[in-house]
């Protein structure tokens, strides 16, 4: 069943640039800080998704009492207006949570990352790699979309690849004003 709630969400630069051309389908985001989840990340197991909550297990599973929580990001159906983008909509169609270096190279790809090249300089060969900035002059392209995504993410939370820190992977499609659902 479809939510007809509406949240808003910002990205940065390079993200607004990768979903305006459609590169850009899923965001993992940071668990609060607030929570105990990320100060000792290797403490704690993903469950499952229950009702618009990740449910979680910290040591011994047979002795641990779950822990839920709230996902800031709704739940399938919800709508996420792009706070710098307003024309921008996005529908939620999938969320759950993981640690960040569990991410795959399709994955890196679906976060907005892209192939990209740089000039090298005068007299050398240009470098051809993956990027979160393709059309930066400063770009450093790297050999894999992973190794840009965690360029990225680090820019972002700092912490978050080094420690392995849990994330919400929310899955997205582009919807038009007035609800319909853009084609793909």
């Amino acid at each position: 069943m479809h939510s007809s709630a509406e949240q808003t969400i910002s990205f940065n630069p390079a993200m607004r640039e990768a979903l305006r051309q459609n590169r850009k389908t899923v965001t993992r985001r940071r668990f609060s800080s607030v929570l105990p989840l990320n100060d000792t990340p290797d403490d704690y197991c993903f469950l499952r998704m229950e009702q618009g909550h990740a449910v979680f297990a910290s040591g011994p599973l047979s002795a641990s009492p779950e822990l839920r929580i709230d996902c800031p990001f709704g739940s399938p159906g919800t709508r996420l207006l792009v706070a710098e983008e307003p024309n921008i909509i996005l529908e939620v169609t999938h969320i759950r949570a993981e640690r960040t270096q569990a991410i795959t190279e399709a994955e890196a790809q679906a976060e907005g990352i892209t192939v990209c090249e740089s000039s090298g300089a005068e007299g050398s060969a240009s470098t051809r790699g993956y990027c979160a900035e393709p059309h930066d002059p400063h770009c450093s392209p790297q050999r894999s979309a992973i190794a840009a995504f965690r360029i990225l993410l680090t820019s972002i939370y700092p912490t978050a690849w080094a420690r392995n820190e849990w994330v919400w992977v929310v899955q997205f499609r582009r919807c038009q004003l007035g609800g319909a659902i853009r084609p793909e």
